[in-house]
């Protein structure tokens, strides 16, 4: 509920309202439910027509691709059937054709109701599923388990820690999307961990509570908190309550742990003094006396150059990663490297020898930059760092849709971002109108972008091929339509 809710504050929620399916389809079965028909047939002549009707919306929508065909998994299966014999088993009760304008206008609900009922048994399929990988996990007394959290950057240190850890260990880490409790408990109940030494999480969490869950599960040994900002602040409420959850990891660290976390993010210090596990932390200020200090970091499209001051020494890296924020994220995993034993030579060939996180493409003489997985506000400025170091001959351009779930701050925010985008990139293109108001009026006049609405995906591919004959760098911001990665190879 608290998403759906989310989802009806934007633009595209708005219009939920008025479609044909919700509105309209629902006031043409309300006059006829009221309307005096007594007529068998005059109704069934109706029935008719309002599923005829239907069917050409649908039509006319597949022509146009405007159909967007769900995810198929077994839960949208069961939701789909138990709907259809739930209106069914209505109808046949009843026995009355008039019913079917009622089953019309209460459709939305019964669909509701039916995913309500799901949720609750579920529950129970959740908390045995969890329970079962609790026994499995605590039986591993051979496995050291690292848990990492935060509002960004997550999935990213995961990455960088897995692939500097596995030089050493026998290292294995939940897979890119996999962050939740549900998801987590499925992964574990289906893993050897006989052949690893270290297993390291990824936690999300949508409320208060649910990374607690997780740890009581996986009983993390370390715990990184990567950073806390204004991402998901419709579903927390504020940056409390976010500060609260993710903070839920550090204190289920055992004595004999790690905390790890941002030296420069006030809502990750604050509380640091209550744990009871040694904490070390990292960052870019000298005056917030970080454990590891990371200093002049330089990048380019095709590689990142940074210092940084450990244990009174200065040691200088360059690896294949792109972007200067990839630095910081670096700092939390030499920390952890460092205290399970790898040598400073050992963790220096490591980051030289990292794989690239961030995915460039090439689509005709363009390069993509991939950065639709996922965006926060701090994501999103640091890919437009990353955008700004292509060379002055090349057409920078940013797709983006905006950034959902930023609550009562997305209105700030997104002034802001187009600020950014308007002192980086030469065009940018929106893809939805939900923060088409706050990004427009964040731009900077003086730098004369060019901004562009394109809302339909198949014109959006047409933009493309229009414009892979150019030498452009285009950013990719959150999420883009399936059938437009599709076209990129993506």
């Amino acid at each position: 509920m608290d998403r759906f809710k989310d989802f009806l504050s934007t633009q595209q929620g708005r219009d939920f309202w008025f479609r044909y399916q919700t509105l309209w389809r629902s006031v043409i079965a309300i006059i006829l439910f009221f309307w005096p028909i007594n007529d068998v047939l005059t109704l069934k002549t109706a029935i008719i027509t309002i599923f005829s009707l239907d069917l050409g919306f649908a039509i006319y929508k597949l022509k146009k691709k405007k159909i967007r065909r769900p995810v198929i998994t077994k839960k949208a299966m069961a939701i789909i059937v138990l709907s259809i014999i739930l209106e069914g088993a209505l109808f046949i009760i009843k026995r009355d054709w008039g019913i079917f304008f009622l089953l019309m206008i209460i459709r939305f609900f019964i669909i509701c109701f039916v995913i309500w009922l799901l949720n609750r048994l579920t529950n129970y399929i959740k908390k045995y599923l969890i329970k079962k990988a609790t026994e499995k996990i605590t039986n591993q007394k051979h496995l050291t388990i690292i848990g990492i959290t935060g509002s960004y950057a997550k999935s990213t240190v995961k990455k960088f820690l897995t692939e500097i850890l596995s030089n050493k260990f026998r290292t294995i880490c939940t897979p890119r999307n996999i962050n939740t409790e549900i998801g987590i408990a499925r992964f574990i109940l289906t893993t050897n961990f006989s052949d690893k030494d270290i297993f390291i999480v990824e936690m999300g969490a949508y409320t208060t509570g649910e990374i607690k869950l997780i740890c009581d599960m996986v009983k993390p040994k370390i715990g990184i908190l990567t950073a806390i900002n204004e991402q998901h602040l419709s579903l927390f409420g504020n940056i409390q309550n976010t500060q609260k959850t993710k903070y839920e990891l550090l204190r289920s660290l055992p004595k004999e742990g790690l905390a790890v976390t941002n030296a420069d993010n006030q809502y990750c210090t604050e509380f640091l003094s209550e744990l009871l596990t040694p904490v070390v932390t990292f960052g870019l200020e000298k005056e917030n006396n970080p454990n590891i200090l990371i200093t002049n970091f330089k990048t380019s499209s095709n590689e990142t150059t940074f210092s940084y001051i450990y244990k009174d020494k200065e040691h200088t890296v360059t690896s294949k990663i792109l972007g200067d924020h990839n630095a910081l994220n670096l700092g939390a995993c030499i920390l952890v490297a460092d205290w399970l034993g790898l040598s400073e030579e050992e963790i220096k060939i490591a980051i030289e020898n990292l794989t690239r996180v961030t995915e460039l493409k090439k689509y005709g003489h363009c390069t993509i930059i991939n950065d639709s997985y996922n965006s926060n506000p701090d994501g999103f400025k640091a890919a437009l760092n990353f955008l700004s170091t292509f060379p002055p001959d090349t057409k920078r351009i940013v797709i983006t849709r905006g950034i959902l779930e930023l609550g009562e701050k997305s209105n700030e925010i997104h002034q802001l971002i187009g600020g950014e985008i308007s002192f980086v990139a030469d065009e940018l293109v929106i893809i939805t109108p939900d923060f088409v108001d706050a990004i427009k009026k964040g731009i900077v006049d003086k730098y004369r972008i060019d901004v562009k609405l394109i809302y339909e995906p198949d014109k959006l591919i047409q933009y493309f091929q229009n414009t892979k004959k150019q030498k452009t760098a285009i950013l990719l911001e959150n999420r883009i339509p399936s059938s437009v990665m599709n076209e990129l190879g993506i």
